[in-house]
């Protein structure tokens, strides 16, 4: 079976749902630690003004924290609501806004407690939204044990867990990653080959890397088969 093995950010950008699309079971790894100021919790969308980083506030926690256990905080009140009102003014005369605006109004509207909940709730609603049928797992509830030492060894390990015999990674994971250890376990493991493709954006000059959101509501249907467009054969080790 053909994964990948992300971690859950906030309003990915195309990059990350070509991953998940491409992939048979998509692992949300969440047993790793958080990291402050990530992609974890924050991300670009497109304003009048140019980029504009969405970030959400999180609690005072011990830096060994998994991203699992990651709350958000509680002051300001509803910075996700907050956050959709940004996204409304900003986007509101996108060709497509009206098309998604109730089901995006609604996942942001919620009472999360934990990080991770708001970020899978979000990720759950645009890959439906795509049209992204992909089954989802987590590294958390894997029954995964004690786990082995070496970042290549974790990844293996989860893998075997989550029945893995294909990875499907980002392009950056092969700078850090051993072989060996996936060539001794049997795991196959592909990497990423993406080319960030152009769409109908407002305001101006073409800016790349925004959240999907952006594509959704200036592309609308089309958006899947845009994400799509960017792929690429996946580079070997």
């Amino acid at each position: 079976m053909k994964g990948t093995i992300l971690q859950p950010t906030y309003l990915p950008w195309l990059g990350y749902f070509e991953m998940i699309d491409a992939s048979e079971l998509f692992v949300v790894f969440d047993h790793v630690q958080f990291v402050r100021k990530s992609w974890q919790h924050r991300n670009r969308i497109k304003t009048a003004a140019g980029e504009h980083l969405l970030s959400v506030p999180v609690a005072k926690a011990p830096r060994e924290t998994a991203i699992a256990e990651i709350e958000i905080a509680r002051h300001p009140p509803n910075a996700l609501a907050d956050h959709w009102k940004t996204i409304k003014h900003s986007y509101r005369s996108a060709p497509f806004f009206k098309s998604y605006e109730g089901a995006l109004e609604e996942v942001f509207g919620r009472d999360y407690v934990r990080l991770e909940d708001a970020n899978v709730a979000i990720i759950r609603t645009l890959c439906s939204l795509l049209g992204i049928t992909t089954r989802f797992a987590f590294s958390s509830k894997l029954n995964l044990g004690e786990e082995p030492t070496g970042k290549a060894e974790g990844v293996v390990h989860v893998c075997r867990h989550a029945g893995l015999t294909t990875l499907y990674d980002a392009l950056g994971a092969r700078e850090f990653l051993e072989r060996e250890p996936f060539e001794r376990a049997g795991i196959t493991v592909q990497f990423q080959n993406y080319v960030h493709p152009t769409y109908r954006q407002l305001f101006g000059e073409f800016l790349p890397y925004m959240s999907v959101i952006d594509l959704l509501f200036n592309e609308g249907v089309q958006s899947l088969f845009i994400i799509r467009s960017g792929r690429r054969p996946p580079i070997p080790w």
